[in-house]
């Protein structure tokens, strides 16, 4: 009995062991998983304490100052972030080592411009995994090319930077993971290529739980104390970016600049409407983009459009966004001659049943841009005004605009519109004096009013006419092209082709093949994009407007 008893000892005793490992392990994954971000950096990490202003702040300053030449100080003011008198490398690098760990960083203060939100991740996941186009598009030369730096910080390798206890292309992972933990995209217009920023839940990744330590202790270079933030931003470089990373109110995020970083932390908000029940959706703020018309347009400084996507073949979503001012001056329904005017191939257009009567006096003017539109009439039943977006890669301006205004009630006077314009050489009226149109080049103007006439096919062509009874219901209607979007960027970025005699030398020839072969693969991706296109009526008395969505194949037909 006695060995059996040792044997039991023995065994009992290895089982209490494996049990107390594991309750470590357990103890020490939870201490991870709730340890603040600061405390995951290894110990003597330079940090800078910030003094975060707004740029005017420091131009203010500078004016105060005059011309007076700058004083040589032993600590002088350390200056960074959206500024031209930012701190060089070398001057922080001679500065001595007792001086105040302290930098006054300018930041522009502006609305996010767009959020995407990833409700449900892995069903975007499993989206693109069964979507062979969107693979196509994702492994298109153009997407890999524009997107050249993130995408190769990506594949970097978790051995070739000696992260223990992660391999392979750890940041890949994360980003992935981060999708499926309730992922929100940022993108801060004011800060350029540098306006990206990623946050995601901490607590609904386990591999973030388990990387950031190694990320945070071995890659983080220098930190940033910002005094609303709880914890640091940490600064690393992974493969060709900065990268910064800090975590605010459960949220991790993650940013490739600075700048742009702190400035969507303070100015984080939800869409006005809420979020639409679905995977995906995509929120434009318009206070980004323009900020006077919009008190007089809907009745207050901000407005939002959130967009939904379903990820269903052929099926879009809805965009929904407040029913504002301009509700109450919206006819029942468009005129379809201002829609005729519009080109199938343009980049984006908007039109609304708004009713602007010609011959208007300088006081309807003055009330139509402090009070906005007036409330809608009986008569006309149809009415509408379009705004078209045309790019163009090779002109000096991002691209043109061109206006059309119906005028079905009174044709005679729809040439009285030009005599607002500062050139009315760039107007005509068509479909019988019902339309007058506008627009700020004459390439723009021929082709609106070559839509208008049916010598051109038209946003009414699309799906050989099937969307008719579509425009037809509604009073509002927008669309924009990515296709013809990412074409005219392709094209603005040097793709365009250029004319070589026989004798130029072989390597400038096979550049021009190379870019040509690159177009030609590029134009199948751009033509497989489809046209995203709402369309719809404000319900009356509604505080929310919902549009449905329609994703057209380009060209006449699906």
């Amino acid at each position: 009995m006695e060995p059996l008893t040792a044997n039991r000892r023995k065994i009992g005793g290895i089982l209490l062991a494996v049990a107390l490992a594991a309750a470590a392990a357990a103890l020490l994954y939870r201490q991870l998983s709730v340890a603040p971000l600061g405390q995951l950096a290894r110990p003597g990490l330079p940090v800078l304490d910030l003094t975060v202003k707004e740029p005017e702040e420091g131009a203010a300053k500078s004016e105060e100052a005059g011309e007076a030449a700058p004083k040589e100080e032993r600590c002088a003011e350390l200056l960074g972030g959206d500024t031209g008198d930012a701190t060089s490398l070398s001057d922080q690098e001679k500065r001595p080592a007792d001086c105040p760990k302290a930098a006054t960083w300018y930041v522009k203060r502006r609305p996010i411009a767009l959020t995407l939100y990833f409700q449900d991740g892995k069903a975007f996941l499993d989206a693109y995994e069964h979507s062979p186009q969107w693979q196509a598009i994702f492994a298109s030369r153009f997407v890999q090319g524009l997107f050249y730096e993130p995408l190769h910080s990506a594949s970097v390798r978790a051995e070739d930077l000696r992260l223990t206890g992660l391999e392979g292309q750890f940041l890949q992972r994360l980003v992935t993971e981060a999708i499926t933990a309730r992922a929100q995209l940022h993108y801060d217009i004011s800060h350029g290529k540098k306006g990206f920023v990623l946050s995601f839940l901490r607590a609904e990744s386990p591999f973030a739980i388990k990387a950031l330590p190694a990320i945070t202790g071995l890659l983080a270079r220098s930190g940033y104390r910002v005094p609303k933030l709880p914890e640091p931003v940490l600064e690393m470089r992974v493969g060709l970016q900065r990268l910064f990373l800090t975590e605010y109110q459960e949220r991790i995020y993650l940013a490739n600049g600075l700048e742009a970083l702190l400035n969507v932390i303070q100015n984080l908000t939800p869409p006005s409407a809420g979020l639409p029940d679905a995977p995906v959706a995509l929120t434009l703020r318009a206070e980004a983009f323009v900020d006077r018309i919009l008190p007089v347009v809907v009745g207050k400084p901000v407005w939002d459009i959130t967009a939904s996507f379903d990820l269903k073949e052929g099926r879009l979503g809805a965009l929904t966004f407040p029913a504002g001012r301009y509700a109450q001056a919206l006819h029942p329904a468009l005129f379809q001659g201002v829609l005729a005017s519009i080109p199938h191939d343009a980049f984006a257009a908007v039109a609304a049943s708004f009713r602007l009567p010609p011959g208007m006096a300088e006081d309807d003017w003055r009330r139509l841009a402090t009070q906005g539109p007036a409330a809608a009439t009986a008569e006309p039943k149809e009415s509408g005004v379009a705004l078209v977006w045309e790019l163009d890669a090779q002109g000096e301006q991002l691209g043109d605009v061109g206006f059309a205004v119906a005028s079905q009630d009174n044709p005679d006077a729809a040439a009285q519109f030009g005599a607002y314009l500062a050139d009315s050489g760039v107007s005509a009226v068509c479909a019988g004096g019902t339309v007058f149109l506008a627009a700020t080049s004459d390439a723009l103007l021929t082709r609106m009013k070559e839509s208008c006439s049916s010598q051109s096919l038209s946003v009414l062509d699309w799906e050989r006419g099937g969307l008719k009874p579509t425009f037809a219901s509604a009073q509002l209607a927008l669309f924009v092209n990515p296709g013809v979007g990412l074409r005219e960027l392709f094209l603005a970025g040097g793709a365009g082709g250029d004319d070589l005699g026989d004798f130029e030398p072989q390597w400038k020839q096979q550049y021009e093949q190379a870019k040509a072969a690159m177009r030609e693969d590029s134009e199948k991706l751009f033509r497989q994009l489809p046209v995203l296109f709402y369309a719809g009526s404000v319900s009356p008395g509604a505080d929310i407007v919902t549009l449905p969505g329609h994703a057209v194949a380009q060209g006449v037909s699906p």
